[in-house]
This record gives structure tokens, C-alpha cells and sequence, in this order.
């Protein structure tokens, strides 16, 4: 801070004059500016540049422009140059057709730069692609390439159990396709079951029905005979009648007949007995065979009892299936490389995304998983 006056002389005047007496007013004025001038002079003593400093600031500074060397000279008289090495300035280059450029310097020495390392190489892999457009390189991942250590742990853990769910799925499938096959035709892997199956029931029912009807046929077919027999009988009753002749020869002819068409009615008995068993045996047959076709369905594709209708090999092959569908779907997703242009700014996609969509709203960048087909333009 720059010091201000402060110090106000007096006018003093001779006697006779009694205006500037020489009292003690007057006297402390004078002592009080010789004690403010006394702290001030210590106070510059204090802040002054001392010369052991001073010496070391510069006195005159001299360029020589041919050399390039700039000479310092100090208070103190000491010396110190700097050389700008202008002489190594460029002051011509030229670029070979190998892409080296020859810098010329001004000393007439050359140097030489191989452009090849300053630029940077990039290199597709078989699951990044490069390209470069107007000097802009971009990325972007080849389609169908991602395998699954590329995605991220928690969807190959997902996809993993979903694989797992699958295989458990078809094992228990292939299983029920087994009880379904033992169930409906049998098969060599479970004991007894070749007699113990629909198609077995089945052909048995078939083969007894068709048993029931050949001794029905027949049953009738000797009831005919039998009928046939009593109306001769009766005929050659009425014949034996007229003729009293032959009576005793057609008597016995009748009574012949007679117990012939007993026989006759006895066996057609027999056979209808025989019949009503077969129907009987049919019916058991027919009610297995209705049994061991409903395990098979229960076990085919369910409907039966209402704890299969998640336990069969149709709800399992089903659900095989939604998996696998799963899988392909996140298999053939295609996420695109996203990045700015620098001219105008906009947020853009170098593809369009499959399985997915994304979108900017209020400022912020969403994606999420979709059957759409996007690209981001802007």
C-alpha cells in the first residue's frame, strides 16, 4: 500500500509574535512526525528488495535469430544462454510411396517417420466385424455368432436351467412314451406285459366275440335242425296215423326221429350255454382291455383321472417343446452396435435389432425383449 502524507509543518513565526510558542503542543506535533517517519523507514527497510535478490533479475536479454540462442545477462553481470535449436526445425518434408515421410530439417539433416505407427489396426474376429466409412470406424457383432460364453452369467444360467428343464422333460417323456407303449402293445423291457395290454385285451375280446357269434351260429343252425327234425316227426306222426299199415313202422320211425330231435334241443341247449359263457368272458375281456386303454391314454396324453393332466408324455412333449423355442428365440436375438454421430449428433444403430426393441424417451436409452424389428435412427 502506497503511504499518504501525514505530517502538517507549522508556521512558525519571531518573536515578538506569541502564535507559534514553543510549548509543549507545538512540541509533540514535531515529536509525533519524527516518530511516524522513524516507523516508516523501518517499514521500507523491512520490505525492500535486497540486493542479493536484485542481482539475480535480468538486466538485458539478446536473441541471436541465426542461432537461435538467447543470451541472459543479470545485474550481477552473470551470464546464462539458451539454445532454441532452430536449426532442428522442419522445413520441408515429403511422403515415399512405402508411406514414410522425410522431414527436412534446417541444418539440412533429414529424418524420416513411418506414418504405419500412427495409425491404429483393427482386425474382425469371427464374432466382431470392422468397418471403416468417412474415416468413421465402427463395430458390430456378425449375426449368429454369440455363443453362450459371450452372454452375460445370469442369462447362461437361465438358458442352462432351461436346458436342464428340458432334458428332464424329455427323459421323463421317453419314460411315459415306455409305460404308454407297455400299456397299449406291450414291450420287452417290462415283464408280463406282453399279455398284459390293450392291443392283448383287445384281440382277445375279438377273438372271443367272434367265438360267441360262431356258436350262436351254430346254436341256431342245430335249433333248425331240431325244429326241422320235430316237424318231420310230426309229419310221419300224422302219416302213421292214416296208415294203420305202416303204423308200427312209422311209430318207431317217429319215436327215432322223436329222440333224435331231443338230442338234437339238448345240444342246442348245450351250445347256447356255451355262447352265454363266451359273451361273459367277451365282457371281461372287453372291460381289461377298456382299463389297460385308459392307462395307456392316461399315459399317452392324459384326460383320464385329473392328476395327469401335467403327467403325461403329451404335457411333457409340449412343454419340451416351449423350451426349446425359448432357447432358439434368445439364440437368434441380435443386439446392434449403437454410437453417435459426430455430425449430427443423433444416436444410431449400424443393424436393426431382432428379438429386441429399443427406444430414448425423456432423455433416456430402454431396451427390452420383443418380436420387433428396429433400428435406431436418431
Amino acid at each position: 500500500m502506497a503511504y499518504q502524507t501525514f505530517y502538517v509543518i507549522t508556521d512558525w513565526q519571531n518573536l515578538p509574535s506569541q502564535k507559534t510558542a514553543l510549548n509543549r503542543t507545538n512540541l509533540l506535533h514535531l515529536e509525533n512526525g519524527v516518530k511516524e517517519a522513524d516507523i516508516r523507514i523501518v517499514q521500507l527497510d523491512a520490505s525492500k528488495l535486497s540486493m542479493e535478490i536484485a542481482n539475480t533479475l535480468v538486466k538485458s536479454v539478446n536473441v541471436d535469430t541465426k542461432t537461435g540462442v538467447i543470451t541472459v545477462t543479470k545485474l550481477n553481470g552473470a551470464i546464462e544462454t539458451y539454445d532454441l535449436d532452430i536449426e532442428r526445425v522442419v522445413t520441408n518434408f515429403d511422403v515415399t510411396d512405402e508411406g514414410v515421410i522425410i522431414l527436412t530439417l534446417a541444418d539440412g539433416t533429414e529424418k524420416s517417420v513411418d506414418i504405419a505407427k500412427f495409425i491404429n489396426t483393427f482386425k474382425s474376429s469371427a464374432t466382431i466385424a470392422f468397418s471403416m466409412t468417412d474415416r468413421e470406424v465402427t463395430a458390430r457383432i456378425i449375426d449368429g455368432s454369440v455363443t453362450m460364453d459371450k452372454l452375460d452369467p445370469t442369462i447362461q444360467s437361465e438358458f442352462r436351467q432351461y436346458m436342464i428343464e428340458a432334458q428332464n422333460a424329455r427323459d421323463a417323456a421317453l419314460q411315459y412314451q415306455k409305460f404308454a407303449k407297455r400299456y397299449t402293445i406291450g414291450d420287452s423291457e417290462f415283464e408280463g406285459s406282453e399279455t398284459d395290454n390293450a392291443k392283448y385285451y383287445y384281440e382277445g375280446t375279438k377273438q372271443a366275440a367272434e367265438t360267441t357269434v360262431t356258436n350262436a351260429a351254430a346254436a341256431a343252425r342245430d335249433a333248425e335242425t331240431a325244429t326241422s327234425q320235430a316237424a318231420i316227426a310230426t309229419s310221419k306222426a300224422t302219416n302213421a296215423a292214416a296208415s294203420a299199415n305202416s303204423a308200427a313202422a312209422d311209430a318207431q320211425t317217429a319215436s327215432e326221429k322223436a329222440s333224435t330231435a331231443t338230442s338234437q334241443a339238448t345240444l342246442a341247449s348245450q351250445k347256447a350255454q356255451e355262447a352265454a359263457s363266451s359273451e361273459r368272458t367277451a365282457t371281461t375281456k372287453a372291460a381289461d382291455a377298456l382299463d389297460s386303454a385308459n392307462d395307456a391314454k392316461r399315459y399317452a396324453v392324459g384326460g383320464v383321472v385329473a392328476e395327469d393332466a401335467q403327467d403325461n408324455a403329451k404335457y411333457y412333449y409340449e412343454q419340451s417343446q416351449i423350451l426349446k423355442n425359448q432357447i432358439d428365440a434368445a439364440a437368434s436375438l441380435v443386439v446392434p452396435q449403437f454410437f453417435i454421430d459426430l455430425e449430427t449428433g443423433a444416436l444410431m444403430s449400424d443393424k436393426k435389432a431382432q428379438g429386441m426393441r429399443f427406444w430414448l424417451e425423456d432423455g433416456a436409452f430402454y431396451g427390452e425383449v420383443g418380436s420387433e424389428e428396429m433400428e435406431v435412427t436418431a
